[in-house]
């Protein structure tokens, strides 16, 4: 009973973070990921160091003796986003077909711009540079967090395989296409979008700018962003020449990620049987 009121406590404080549109900076995210922490076991939980942040990040196994690689998924914060339970579901689902795996929380930092006049008037719609700092500054996190993540994972061999859904997919589509963070064997990018316009539109090129193969998933038209951009994304890596790209619609009844570890499970089966489909014919 006390750990399912401190996955409600935390997954509470998530939703309200998100839906003020407040995405923690600096100190703030160190005490978003130390509220996690805080929500599980001791022995749940392994750390890494991103710069200055500590990082709690879960470590399941490959089920099997022979590993295939190992997978980085990243969970985040948003209400419809893919929740530290839906995340810990799909490794599992991972380890059982030879899959180690590294579930990680991402916070993302938001830092007003300092050349944004205090009376200037933004529309919540518009394309503010306000939101443009946050990407670069989210982007930052991302590329330390990463680094970590695959500095931890050295030791292991075999394939690398990021996973990420929403703004998180869209920033590392962008990072990988850049060259700024290491190219990983396959990135599955489920539901990608970024909420201003201008970066939004951007996210068929960073797909077509990639050198690794990608898996793009979309679920239920969950987001209006990622869905103006799918016809896009299709047609740009068929016409760049992308040798390894696949998009696939999935449809499920709910069309929203939950915050516990039994909510959501036909919907993060029907992912890893994607997910699971695609490296076989990566030849995997």
């Amino acid at each position: 009973m006390l750990r399912l009121f401190r996955f409600l406590v935390v997954g509470c404080s998530f939703s309200l973070m998100f839906l003020m549109g407040y995405f923690a900076p600096g100190a703030q995210a160190q005490s978003l990921y130390e509220d996690i922490t805080h929500a599980f076991l001791p022995d749940d939980i392994t750390y890494v160091m991103a710069g200055e942040i500590r990082v709690p990040i879960f470590e399941s196994p490959s089920a099997l003796p022979i590993s295939r690689g190992a997978a980085i998924i990243l969970a985040d914060a948003s209400p419809t986003g893919l929740s530290i339970g839906d995340a810990r579901h799909l490794a599992s689902l991972l380890n059982e077909k030879g899959w180690h795996a590294v579930v990680s929380p991402v916070s993302f930092t938001l830092e007003e711009d300092p050349d944004l006049p205090v009376d200037e008037a933004i529309h919540p719609k518009s394309d503010s540079r306000l939101q443009r700092q946050s990407y670069v500054s989210s982007s930052q996190h991302l590329t330390i967090l990463i680094n970590a993540l695959n500095t931890h994972l050295e030791s292991h061999q075999g394939f690398r395989m990021n996973i990420a859904y929403g703004m998180q997919a869209a920033q590392l589509l962008d990072l990988g296409s850049k060259g700024i963070i290491p190219s990983p064997d396959t990135l599955v990018a489920i539901t990608p979008f970024w909420p201003n316009a201008d970066i939004n539109r951007g996210v068929p090129e960073f797909i077509a700018g990639t050198e690794f193969p990608v898996l793009d998933l979309s679920i239920n038209d969950t987001n209006t962003w990622a869905s103006q951009t799918e016809t896009k994304r299709k047609q740009l890596a068929i016409t760049s020449l992308k040798l390894h790209y696949r998009q696939q619609s999935l449809s499920t009844q709910n069309s929203t990620f939950g915050l516990m570890d039994n909510e959501n499970r036909a919907k993060i089966q029907l992912i890893a049987g994607s997910v699971l489909g695609w490296t076989q014919h990566l030849g995997w």
